[in-house]
């Protein structure tokens, strides 16, 4: 059944007086890429946009740990035992995400067990944990 003007100037008048409107630019290519990893976790893309924006700032909110020493740093051993060391949980995630995608692979958060799941065209691989999957990735850079 067709929408009446009247509906049609209400529904405006209501997403005016209730919501703001950003319109956002990416390189081509790039909507089909966040529609999948949307379409993956179940969401809408404007739901996945506000998450991660929610996301981001939550964490941007948060306290920064201090940097340590620079005396610290330069045992070279401690930093090849925990290569990782420092580097925010985010940043981990995209060079995750980036390695995953060079493979045709994606990546799943389990919000109940906190578990990954890693999704190709013919398989599916589950992590228990982030460091599992790390390292996974890892091997993959390695291989």
């Amino acid at each position: 059944m067709p929408v009446s003007k009247a509906q049609q100037r209400a529904v405006s008048k209501y997403m005016k007086e209730n919501y703001d409107v950003y319109q956002i630019r990416m390189p081509k290519g790039r909507k089909a890429e966040i529609q999948a990893h949307a379409e993956t976790h179940g969401e809408s893309v404007n739901a996945f946009i506000g998450r991660a924006i929610a996301e981001t700032m939550e964490r941007d909110k948060a306290p920064q740990r201090p940097q340590k020493a620079q005396t610290a740093v330069q045992d070279t051993t401690q930093a090849k035992e925990r290569p990782t060391e420092g580097i925010p949980l985010h940043t981990l995630e995209q060079r995750i995400r980036r390695t995953l995608y060079r493979y045709n692979g994606t990546i799943r958060k389990d919000r109940k067990s906190g578990g990954y799941t890693v999704v190709y065209e013919d398989k599916t691989l589950t992590f228990p944990d982030f460091a599992a999957l790390l390292e996974y990735a890892q091997r993959l850079d390695k291989g």
